[in-house]
């Protein structure tokens, strides 16, 4: 009995060692196996259409690689999985799908379909002409009773016309009365109109000069709280940590290698010199491996050829994240950041 637990503990201890085994394995690749990118363009004499560039990401040793190819103003992206184009399995797949769908269609419902749409057409068509022969007898029904109404019209029409004439000579003779009462009133309502809208407008004024004042205030107690969080010595020293790391970083993520050729040219001799001032800024990136040769012809072209390779580890940013994350000036920040008072 003994024996068969200790054969079991020793299964499940050999497949946690192999699991574990498995676990390492993956973050030591993350760690120190390095992403690597190329990326090239080349662009010849003419137009902007004749550019072509090229960009690939590989990562554990070239058996997952990502790449974008620029060519003939077309982006063409394709992945590769242990040199398995997957996107192309992808597409294959996605074709075989559509090809399924259309050829499962039953072509039985079209034929009902039709059937159903010449009944439909039939039974209109009866109806149209049911509606045609009992028209005419609707006609004359309809004509003899306008007749009627035409007369009993007529007769009334004259009455309520009286009734109007008599009731507008009484209106107009209370109109007259209430005219002047009504002109005063407007005067009135006016002038109070006018001392409102006065009134308003001083008390709008002031209500925003003293948000003005209130806003100056505020912006004062903001300008005095970041001068000292800015100047405390902690958070001096974290914003120096963080700049050590960030600069370390980028110097890490830029490329190894660089090499390449660049001519160009402007019509305006001075634009040329200008341009040649603002590429010779870039020398202490690329350590002069790219040739910039200006031309002062005055003509506009632009052509040459770039090309660039480097690597990523992943120990470098894990490495500056703990450091930054686990340093006491970076937790002091922090905290009075989110107990910010001004």
């Amino acid at each position: 009995m003994l024996h068969i637990l200790w054969l079991i503990l020793k299964f499940i201890l050999i497949i946690l060692g192999i699991l574990l085994g498995l676990l390492l394995l993956a973050v030591l690749l993350v760690l120190f196996c390095p992403v690597r990118y190329k990326a090239s363009a080349v662009k010849a004499e003419g137009g902007w259409k004749q550019t072509e560039g090229e960009g690939i990401v590989s990562w554990l040793f070239h058996g997952i690689s990502l790449r974008a190819e620029w060519k003939d103003q077309q982006m063409e992206i394709s992945f590769h999985l242990f040199g398995i184009p997957v996107d192309k399995l992808l597409k294959k797949r996605q074709e075989k799908r559509a090809v399924t769908k259309k050829s499962g269609k039953n072509p039985e419902k079209s034929g009902a379909e039709k059937v159903s749409v010449s009944g439909t057409d039939g039974n209109r068509e009866e109806e149209h002409k049911k509606s045609v022969v009992d028209h005419p007898k609707s006609e004359n029904m309809e004509t003899e009773d306008l007749k009627t109404d035409r007369n009993s019209a007529s007769d009334t029409s004259a009455d309520t016309e009286r009734i109007r004439n008599s009731q507008i000579s009484g209106q107009q003779e209370l109109n007259a009365d209430d005219t002047d009462q009504n002109s005063l009133k407007k005067r009135q309502f006016f002038i109070k109109r006018i001392y409102d809208r006065i009134r308003n407008i001083f008390q709008l004024i002031r209500t925003k000069l003293q948000n003005i004042r209130r806003t100056f205030g505020k912006i004062k107690k903001n300008v005095s709280w970041w001068k000292a969080f800015i100047e405390h010595p902690r958070v001096t020293a974290a914003r120096k940590l963080v700049w050590k790391h960030g600069k370390f970083l980028l110097k890490h993520i830029f490329p190894t290698r660089i090499e390449g050729q660049v001519t160009f040219s402007f019509e305006d001799p001075a634009l040329t010199g200008a341009a040649l001032a603002v590429l010779g800024m870039t020398i202490p990136f690329h350590k002069n491996c790219i040739q910039i040769n200006p031309r002062f012809d005055s003509e506009n072209y632009l052509y040459g050829n770039i090309r660039a390779k480097g690597r990523i580890y992943g120990f470098v940013p894990v490495r500056a994240a703990v450091s930054i994350y686990f340093n006491k000036n970076i937790k002091y920040v922090i905290k009075r950041w989110k107990t910010r008072r001004a």
